[in-house]
């Protein structure tokens, strides 16, 4: 189990980091306009204000994902004054969330700490600045500020700009914010701040110009920027990560988990961490349900699998080679490990390379349909809303091995080439075979000839007026060329163990993203025990607990679904007592057996029979059980109530009204 998690954690950070470098990049040229920024926002203020305005950046992100936010707060702080290069202007951040304004004081005292909070800047320095001011004055701020450019000599040209993020913009007070700029503006010219706003809204009509009045608008010099969001963020991550031939991930991605991705991304939450989310439950869901999972990156050598430990692992795997095809594995036994590990090594590497094969496969088809979009041509309809097709469904369809009728289209478009469009065509393509890695460039060498002698044999001079060149060509190639597809794009299916590597067309459990709450919540009291962790050992016989061996909650909500509409509580109470009477029973019985060495209270009769309790409680017992029995019962109903089990009513004051019915055990 350990192994499997250390493979699924290796497994996962690889995805993940490509994934974030491809976010990255695809918020690169705003980040990098949005430092600039931050850097000459005091460089050239407008001359003849009355007084100077708070340079304010709002980040327009639909998603109001942290991932862009992160990206900004990482290239501007600067953690470390002594290593920075003199061509750079120096910056400190500060992060405000709406749990940190709910009013003035405790907004400006976490803006404080946000910069204050780094004592290490100060080392150097005598003394502590600002030690007997509030923690919450902005003097504070001031200064720190001035102790940090004092200790470090930093010069008008590179003073430390001093940038606060607000994130949830929406979510904060105005009237909070409103003082926080009008006391921000005070100190302006002697503290360089910088606002940056994170808004979820649309860029127009602002929010910020439609909830703000216009005293505080005045104070603020605003310009936006909107982050890249939509479907085209989630087909490049998608595209890049599991389609692209300059990367190979250890885990495939199969059209069932597409499918959600799709759905989810484009009706309920169309942020990068909601794919980054649910691509991480793929994984973890896929290494959990499938134990041979532990040789997705290599196979266990022959002393761990000649371990008496590893048998069932062993059978398993060559149970599985057998089963897909019985000829090749009646030979070998289980002692046979170097014969089984070289089996699965020949799986691992056959699986790899058709996935491989279909990625450029894909890229291929993908190239061809841009090259012939960018023509004029129609193309293949891939982005037909009308229809429903996008580049997943393109995605799904190359896994697959679903793409046939496309490519044929396509070859029967490059038909209808020019000779000088050909010649565009095939050089694109050669372009795409010299930037294959070298470990798949060499495999595909002979399509990659295939292509030099296509070139060459067009015209040198492109003569579209050979008669009988451009058809020639274009048909020799097109028939080439789609062969070669068909055969790069079959089903990942056909390789033996391909569920080790491929998540295949399983459907993706939505509860884990999006759970039932009611009916997780009633499935828990019903079956409390179903949630714990197991102390029985899985050989022993599992049977159902009685009633009276489950938690209070538990037995009180039993009660609460064999009654009506209405419950009365001294009926419930009543019921609820006879209950943790048997509970205390039978408790009795089990430790009177323990400590006369019998295995079992049920047993009766003969010498073995377990004598009753001979001495009667006395009346301060009977009054301390019924007050335990009250006390349990009333914590038992506030958790009923705290849970929405129980709706009150004044037309009985002893009675609730039940509201939820149709529970089936």
């Amino acid at each position: 189990e350990k192994l499997r998690i250390d493979v699924y954690t290796a497994a996962w950070e690889k995805c993940l980091d490509r994934i974030k470098s491809i976010v990255r990049a695809l918020h690169a040229p705003i980040a990098s306009e949005i430092k600039h920024e931050i850097h000459t926002s005091y460089d050239q203020p407008l001359p003849g204000l009355p007084y100077p305005e708070i340079p304010v950046i709002g980040i327009t992100d639909p998603t109001s994902s942290s991932t862009f936010l992160d990206q900004i707060a990482a290239h501007t702080d600067s953690f470390d004054l002594e290593k920075r290069d003199a061509s750079n202007t120096v910056a400190f951040t500060s992060h405000l969330y709406p749990n940190d304004c709910n009013n003035v004081m405790s907004a400006m005292k976490a803006l404080i700490n946000g910069f204050v909070d780094r004592p290490h800047l100060l080392e150097k320095g005598k003394g502590r600045s600002g030690i007997s001011l509030a923690k919450y004055d902005i003097e504070t701020l001031l200064a720190w500020y001035t102790a940090i450019r004092d200790t470090y000599d930093l010069t008008e040209q590179c003073k430390p700009k001093l940038v606060v993020l607000f994130h949830d913009f929406e979510q904060l007070d105005p009237l909070v914010i409103q003082d926080i700029f009008s006391i921000s503006s005070l100190y302006i010219s002697r503290l360089p701040l910088v606002f940056i706003l994170a808004l979820s809204s649309p860029a127009s009509p602002s929010y910020l110009h439609s909830t703000y009045p216009r005293s505080t608008l005045a104070l603020l010099r605003f310009s936006n920027y909107t982050v890249p969001s939509g479907t085209k963020v989630l087909e490049e991550v998608l595209l890049r990560t599991f389609f692209d031939t300059n990367f190979e991930p250890d885990v495939i991605i199969g059209p069932g988990v597409l499918t959600f991705i799709a759905d989810y991304y484009n009706r309920h939450n169309s942020s990068v961490d909601a794919v980054l989310n649910i691509l991480q439950l793929a994984h973890l869901r896929h290494f959990s349900g499938e134990v041979l999972t532990l040789v997705v990156k290599s196979t266990p050598s022959s002393e761990t699998l000649s371990e008496d430990t590893s048998l069932p692992f062993v059978e398993e795997m060559l149970s599985r080679l057998q089963s897909f095809n019985p000829s090749s594995g009646r030979d070998r036994s289980i002692s046979s490990i170097p014969s089984l590990i070289a089996a699965t090594d020949d799986a691992r590497n056959s699986m790899y390379s058709r996935a491989r094969q279909m990625r450029v496969g894909f890229g291929i088809v993908k190239l061809i349909q841009d090259f012939m979009t960018s023509q004029g041509y129609k193309g293949l309809d891939w982005d037909n809303s009308a229809k429903g097709v996008d580049i997943i469904d393109v995605m799904i369809g190359a896994l697959q091995g679903d793409l046939r009728s496309d490519v044929k289209y396509l070859g029967t478009m490059i038909k209808k080439l020019e000779i000088s469009q050909l010649g565009t065509l095939f050089g694109n393509l050669h372009t795409f075979y010299n930037a294959l890695p070298l470990y798949i460039r060499s495999s595909e060498e002979e399509a990659r000839m295939n292509v030099i002698l296509a070139i060459n044999a067009i015209p040198p001079s492109g003569d579209d007026g050979v008669p009988g060149v451009s058809p020639l060509v274009a048909a020799n190639f097109a028939g080439w060329l789609v062969k070669y597809i068909n055969n790069l794009l079959t089903p990942l299916e056909d390789e033996p163990l391909w569920d080790i590597w491929y998540t295949g067309a399983s459907s993706f459990p939505s509860p884990l993203i999006n759970p039932s709450v009611r009916a997780t919540v009633v499935a828990g009291l019903l079956h409390p025990y179903d949630f714990a962790e197991p102390s029985r050992k899985k050989d022993e016989e599992q049977t159902d607990p009685a009633l009276w061996e489950l938690p209070d909650t538990s037995i009180l909500f039993h009660r609460y679904l064999d009654s009506g509409k209405m419950l009365n509580i001294y009926d419930w109470f009543t019921a609820f007592q006879q209950e943790l009477e048997t509970q205390r029973k039978n408790l009795e019985e089990r430790a009177l057996a323990v400590r006369s060495g019998q295995s079992s209270p049920r047993k009766r009769g003969g010498k073995g029979k377990i004598k009753e309790k001979e001495k009667p409680e006395s009346e301060e017992e009977v009054d301390r059980w019924q007050l335990e029995i009250q006390a349990r019962f009333v914590r038992a109903l506030q958790d009923l109530d705290y849970l929405g089990f129980l709706k009150h009513t004044g037309r009985k004051a002893d009675h609730v009204q039940r509201v939820v019915f149709d529970m089936h055990d």
